[in-house]
C-alpha cells in the first residue's frame, strides 16, 4: 500500500468528518443557555414580593416579545399586582415599573411602596344547625388561623372556610353551607371585619351496612365492626374499620365506601367489600446475626381453617447455634381485632459457649389488645427442659409456668424512626403447687427510647431482670440471665457475661465457667448521625451491665462505632465494639430488623 493511499480518506470517513463539522457549527451558533426575562422586585416584605411574582403572567412572555406589546400587557399586570398585594392586606400599594432591555432579553424592575397594611379588627364566627354545640367544630373557635390585630390575609380566610367544609363532610353534615361569609375592608381606617355564619344542617347517621365477602361467616366478620346502624356518621371510624380488616390476615383488600349519592332520611348506606387472601401460604427466608450466626426461616400459614376465622401457623428457624420450631392454633374471640386465644407446641435447641438447652413447650395464651394501646398476654406453659451449664451434669426440669406480660410500642412509623419508644414487662413463675419440680418467681422488663437530636437521633436501651428462687442451681439454663452480645453489652460474645464458678471437667481440669445469674441489669446509650439525602447513618455507642447473683454485680462496659443501612424492613446494623473490661479485645456485631 502506498503512503498516498494512507493519507487519502475513505468515503465513510469523509461523511463522518462532514457531519462533525456541521454539528460543531450548530453548537457554536447556539447560545450557551437560553435567555429568560429577568424580573426584579424591590421593597416590601418577602411574602409580598413572592406573591406578586407568582401572579405576574407577564413573566411568561418570551425574549422575542416586542417592547410595545410588553407595555400593553403592563395594564393587565397592574391588576395582578394589586390583587396579589390585597391578598396579603396591602390595599394602598404603590409601585414604579421600569422595563430594561439588553442584547439577549428584556427585563422588568418593580419598586414597591406597600404602605400600611389592613389589620383584622373583628372576627365573628357563628355556627347554626344541629352542629351548633358539636365539639368537632371547637378547633375552629380555638385556633381559627386568623388573629385579631394582625395583618389581613385572604389565603388564611379561604383556608378557614375550607376547614368548615372538611370537618362537616368528615362527620356527616352533608347539607352544610355558609349562610354568610364576607370580609368588610375599610381602607381609610386600615381595618377589616371578617364574618362567617355556617349552618351545618342535620348530622347524618349510618344506614344499612352491606357486607360483601365470600370466605368467612358473616356474623364473625361483623364482630370487627366499630360502627352500628343508627350511629352518627364519622369517616375516621370508617378508615379505622378498613385498617382492622386489612390487618386481619384474611383479606388482600378491604374497601369501605359510603353511598353519598344515595342519601335518604338523613342516613348514609355503607358498602364494605372484602377480597380474600390466598388461604395457604408458604414462606422461605434467611437472616444473620453475630449472636447465633446465619439462619434459615421456613413458614406455613393456613389463614382460615374454618369460616369462624381459626388459623394455623408453623414456623421453623434453624441456625448455627439456635433452632426453634413452633406450631400455633389461633382462635379469634368476641372482638377478633383485639383479642384471641392461642394454643401452641414449641421446640428450642440452643448451644452456646456457656450452655446447651433442649426444651419442649406446650401451652395456651390469651392476648388482649387494650384500647389504650397496651397488649396484655396471659399464658400457661408446661416446659420440659434438659440443659447443661458449663461442665455441669444434665439438669432435667418439668415446670408449669403461668405468666402475664404487657407490651406497648409507640413509633412515628418510619423504617428509621426519629421518635418512639417500646416497653415490655413480664412476670412469670413456677409454683410447686401446680406440679412443678420447684418454685421460682421472675420479673423481666425491656425498654427502648428514641428521640431526634441534632442531625440524627439518640437511642436509650435498658433491661432489668429479677428472680426469686431458693436454690439457684435448680434453675434451667433458659430461665437464667446472661449478658453480652448484639442486643446486650456489645464488645463481648453472646451470653459470655455473668456470675462464674469453678467447675471440674471429665478430665479433672478445673475451669472458670459462666453459669448465669438470677438478676440482670443492662443499659445502653447510642447516637446515630444520618447522612443527608442518603439511607446511611453512622453510630457511636456505650453499653454497660451484667448478669448477677443476689449480692453483687460486676459491671462490664463496651463502646464502639457502627454503620446503618436503612432498608425497607428496618436498619441493617454493623457495629465494631471494644470490651473495656478484661482482655476481650474487639468484636464485630451484625443485626437487622426494626428498631422498635
Amino acid at each position: 500500500m502506498k503512503i498516498l493511499d494512507l493519507l487519502t480518506p475513505s468515503p465513510i470517513f469523509a461523511h463522518l468528518f462532514a457531519y462533525l463539522c456541521v454539528l460543531v457549527s450548530a453548537l457554536a451558533a447556539a447560545p450557551a443557555l437560553a435567555a429568560e426575562p429577568e424580573i426584579k422586585i424591590l421593597g416590601g416584605t418577602k411574602s409580598l414580593r413572592e406573591n406578586i411574582r407568582q401572579h405576574l403572567t407577564l413573566a411568561d412572555e418570551s425574549c422575542k416579545t416586542p417592547l410595545w406589546r410588553l407595555h400593553a400587557l403592563l395594564g393587565d399586570a397592574e391588576n395582578e399586582i394589586t390583587q396579589a398585594a390585597q391578598a396579603l392586606g396591602f390595599y394602598e400599594l404603590q409601585y414604579d415599573p421600569k422595563f430594561v432591555n439588553d442584547k439577549d432579553c428584556w427585563g422588568l424592575e418593580l419598586k414597591l411602596t406597600p404602605g400600611a397594611p389592613v389589620l383584622v379588627t373583628e372576627l365573628r364566627i357563628e355556627i347554626n344547625g344541629e352542629g351548633r354545640g358539636d365539639d368537632i367544630f371547637q378547633s375552629i373557635y380555638d385556633k381559627p388561623g386568623i388573629t385579631v390585630g394582625k395583618r389581613l390575609n385572604h389565603g388564611a380566610y379561604e383556608s378557614l372556610k375550607t376547614r368548615f367544609g372538611t370537618l362537616a363532610s368528615v362527620h356527616g353534615y352533608f347539607d352544610a353551607n355558609f349562610e354568610y361569609s364576607q370580609i368588610t375592608v375599610n381602607v381609610a381606617e386600615k381595618s377589616a371585619v371578617i364574618a362567617l355564619v355556617y349552618n351545618t344542617g342535620p348530622r347524618y347517621r349510618i344506614g344499612a351496612i352491606n357486607l360483601q365477602h365470600d370466605i368467612l361467616d358473616g356474623n364473625f366478620l361483623r364482630r370487627y365492626l366499630n360502627i352500628s346502624e343508627g350511629d352518627y356518621y364519622d369517616s375516621d371510624k370508617l378508615l379505622d374499620l378498613k385498617t382492622l380488616y386489612n390487618a386481619s390476615n384474611y383479606f388482600s383488600l378491604a374497601s369501605i365506601s359510603p353511598e353519598i349519592q344515595s342519601l335518604k332520611d338523613n342516613e348514609v348506606p355503607i358498602n364494605i367489600n372484602l377480597e380474600a387472601r390466598k388461604r395457604r401460604e408458604y414462606s422461605v427466608g434467611a437472616g444473620v446475626d453475630t449472636n447465633t450466626g446465619p439462619r434459615v426461616l421456613l413458614g406455613f400459614d393456613d389463614r382460615y381453617v374454618n369460616d369462624r376465622g381459626h388459623s394455623v401457623a408453623a414456623d421453623l428457624n434453624t441456625g448455627e447455634k439456635k433452632t426453634t420450631a413452633l406450631v400455633a392454633y389461633t382462635i379469634p374471640m368476641s372482638r377478633p381485632a383485639y383479642e384471641f386465644l392461642r394454643t401452641y407446641v414449641g421446640y428450642e435447641k440452643e448451644i452456646t459457649d456457656t450452655s446447651r438447652i433442649y426444651k419442649n413447650t406446650y401451652g395456651a395464651s390469651y392476648t388482649y389488645y387494650q384500647d389504650n394501646k397496651w397488649l396484655q398476654t396471659y399464658a400457661l406453659d408446661y416446659q420440659q427442659e434438659n440443659s447443661f451449664v458449663g461442665v455441669e451434669s444434665e439438669n432435667k426440669t418439668d415446670l408449669v409456668i403461668p405468666s402475664v406480660s404487657v407490651t406497648r410500642i409507640k413509633t412515628d412509623g418510619a423504617p428509621y424512626p426519629l421518635a418512639g419508644w417500646t416497653l415490655m414487662a413480664k412476670l412469670s413463675g413456677s409454683p410447686e403447687s401446680l406440679g412443678s419440680d420447684f418454685s421460682y418467681l421472675q420479673f423481666n422488663a425491656r425498654a427502648k427510647y428514641i428521640k431526634a437530636f441534632s442531625f440524627g437521633r439518640i437511642l436509650l436501651r435498658s433491661e432489668i431482670g429479677l428472680t426469686e428462687v431458693s436454690e439457684f442451681s435448680k434453675l434451667p439454663a433458659s430461665v437464667r440471665f446472661f449478658a453480652g452480645g448484639d442486643s446486650s453489652v456489645r464488645g463481648y460474645d453472646y451470653q459470655s457475661l455473668g456470675p462464674t464458678e469453678q467447675q471440674v471437667d471429665k478430665n479433672g481440669v478445673s475451669k472458670t465457667v459462666v453459669v448465669g445469674g438470677n438478676n440482670l441489669l443492662v443499659n445502653s446509650i447510642e447516637y446515630d448521625y444520618l447522612f443527608k439525602d442518603t439511607k446511611w447513618a453512622a453510630a457511636v455507642f456505650f453499653d454497660a451491665g451484667n448478669a448477677a447473683d443476689d449480692s453483687h454485680i460486676d459491671v462490664k462496659r463496651g463502646a464502639g462505632v457502627g454503620g446503618r443501612w436503612i432498608s425497607p424492613i428496618g436498619p441493617i446494623r454493623l457495629d465494631v465494639a471494644k470490651a473495656l473490661d478484661g482482655d476481650k479485645g474487639w468484636r464485630l456485631h451484625i443485626t437487622m430488623g426494626p428498631d422498635l
